[in-house]
């Protein structure tokens, strides 16, 4: 399978680059289909780093991860929908009735501007947290596999495209939901020497054998000598 077959099922994450920092890198990487524009970005050059992508043919996950009242994040949502982005993340835990008018409001959204509308993908538990931080921390009594599997039933039920999970948890999520469910996967390491910030991962190819349909991917690349080189070797891996 060639890069170009592959290259939609990763998501690169530029976040830690300022606006010319990303044209670069991405004209330097131009197999890479799918990049994820975060809140460091998003916040230090504002909307209209969306249009700079978009004018590089990119598909972009905006992971914001609004979590608030239904009222706020449906107006997030209805707002960021008209920026012409391709999956926008919100927080499982904020509840049916916030999934649900946020779902609605992307719609609305796009239509207006007659926008093909984002698909609406919501955040499981962070990867970040491990189970003891997830015990002891935020003195939760059930497992983080327990908290995923229901916020991924309340994210079906709401009427979402999809989850992020970590790589660890998205067979047991894609057993249940077959392919009704978009699984978007941070938490992708190739050393487990090396992990920065992240908790529960996995390999690229183990990911993708689990069921993921995208991972994410980003100072393995981003950081790397080579970062074109490596692109393709993660391809490579997961075809």
């Amino acid at each position: 399978m060639s890069v170009t077959n592959t290259s939609d099922k990763i998501i690169v994450a530029i976040d830690g680059m300022n606006k010319n920092d990303a044209i670069s890198f991405l004209k330097k990487c131009p197999d890479i289909s799918w990049i994820k524009v975060g809140l460091e970005l998003f916040t230090a050059e504002g909307p209209s780093i969306i249009k700079t992508f978009k004018d590089m043919n990119k598909k972009i996950f905006l992971d914001l991860k609004f979590h608030d009242i239904p009222n706020t994040m449906s107006a997030a949502s209805y707002q960021v929908s008209k920026l012409g982005v391709d999956i926008i993340s919100l927080h499982a835990s904020a509840g049916l009735n916030a999934l649900q008018l946020s779902k609605e409001a992307t719609l609305k959204g796009s239509k207006e501007i007659n926008n093909k509308p984002p698909e609406v993908i919501a955040v499981t538990v962070l990867t970040s947290l491990s189970s003891r931080n997830f015990k002891y921390e935020l003195n939760r009594n059930s497992s983080i596999k327990e908290n995923v599997l229901s916020l991924s039933s309340l994210t079906y039920k709401a009427g979402l495209d999809g989850c992020v999970c970590s790589p660890l948890e998205v067979k047991s999520i894609r057993d249940i939901y077959d392919d009704k469910l978009t699984l978007v996967t941070p938490g992708i390491r190739f050393d487990r020497n090396n992990i920065n910030d992240q908790s529960r991962f996995m390999s690229p190819e183990d990911a993708i054998s689990s069921g993921a349909s995208k991972i994410v991917v980003g100072r393995a690349i981003t950081k790397n000598i080579n970062p074109s080189k490596i692109f393709s070797e993660i391809c490579e891996s997961i075809s």
